[in-house]
């Protein structure tokens, strides 16, 4: 089988990266395209690329961030063509940053792009059955267009490594782009809630709300709280994130919640590291508390310093749900299995 794999994002970038490896390694010849440009002649280039090698392919996957390109390569690949529709343009830019007004022509612009790029693709593949179910209200397209795909993680830079030693005082990660639904602000509350617990808080973040987040650090001053904003390699980022004994999903009360999953909760899953997230419906169509992650209470400090307390009182079990996570991931989450259950739905289209 001949797949062809054209993206305007990197192509190692983890929704992408997946993909194509486990294409690879079941057996897939894969031919990558990533245009050089988004501009006319990216498009161009790309569109000459799917002519010169559609006759030989079997189909066409439209990668992460690329609803235009899918559109435009639709009158042009007659075949059947899959599109990474993982978190469209329009939630992230208009739900989430709210870089525009809902109604204005810009955030009309966005919706009309995704709305066109789910026609355009036989298939696309969305990171939730909430998010579905959204996108066919919204959207006004048929459930059937579409296959919940989860993202999984980029196992060459995301792994477990026992040979790294943990932290010696009990060490909670939070890491990511600081958005609303974050809730990077419970974990600044809720280290200053355990201060005295001998729990330390480690925040690897960046992002829109990382001036706000610094300023509420330095007003409620935890002693046990350090935050770097600096880009960490993936070399440095594995191994902090190995020390740490406990991983942060999101933690706010936020409408996206309900239909998006953070790649940090893969992330964790494939390291080992046990994970505690704010009770959200998309979240729990892949972890189940108490078995693969441990929740608490959306927007709520308390809660939270609640759960992290009773992981770092409950190590025993915490590490059992550690292992339920690790191994849940390799049964289920890895790339290449991954891509087999995409195989057999391309097969049914």
């Amino acid at each position: 089988m001949r797949i062809l794999y054209v993206s305007k994002t990197r192509l190692d970038y983890s929704l992408n990266s997946v993909w194509i490896k486990g294409l690879k390694e079941n057996g897939v010849e894969v031919l990558c395209f990533k245009l050089p440009s988004s501009g006319v002649t990216g498009y161009l280039r790309a569109l000459s690329f799917v002519r010169k090698e559609k006759a030989g392919s079997d189909a066409l996957i439209v990668g992460y961030d690329s609803s235009l390109l899918a559109v435009f390569l639709h009158p042009f690949y007659w075949k059947k063509m899959i599109y990474c529709a993982v978190l469209p343009v329009y939630e992230r830019l208009v739900t989430s940053r709210k870089l525009v007004g809902c109604w204005s022509p810009k955030s009309i612009y966005y919706w009309l792009i995704d709305f066109l790029a789910y026609y355009s693709a036989d298939l696309s593949m969305i990171e939730s059955d909430n998010q579905i179910d959204y996108i066919s209200r919204h959207y006004f397209v048929s459930k059937n267009k579409f296959v919940r795909s989860w993202i999984g993680a980029d196992e060459n830079n995301f792994f477990r490594d026992s040979d790294i030693p943990k932290l010696p005082i009990f060490t909670v990660l939070f890491r990511g782009i600081l958005m609303p639904e974050a809730g990077a602000e419970y974990v600044v509350q809720a280290a200053k809630i355990l201060e005295k617990e001998k729990i330390n808080f480690i925040m690897i973040s960046g992002g829109m709300l990382l001036a706000e987040i610094k300023k509420l650090i330095k007003k409620v001053k935890p002693k046990n709280l350090e935050i770097k904003s600096e880009l960490l390699s993936y070399e440095e980022l594995r191994t902090t994130m190995q020390k740490c004994h406990l991983s942060l999903g999101q933690l706010s009360d936020h409408s996206r919640l309900k239909r998006t999953v953070p790649h940090k909760s893969y992330e964790s899953l494939a390291m080992r590291l046990p994970y505690l997230t704010a009770s959200n419906a998309a979240i729990f169509e892949l972890v189940k508390t108490g078995e693969t992650c441990i929740s608490c209470e959306p927007a709520n400090a308390k809660s939270l310093a609640d759960k992290i307390l009773w992981a770092k009182n409950n190590y025993q079990e915490l590490e059992k749900i550690a292992e339920n996570g690790y191994q849940f991931y390799q049964k289920e989450l890895k790339s290449k299995i991954l891509a087999q259950k995409l195989l057999d739905k391309i097969s049914t289209i």
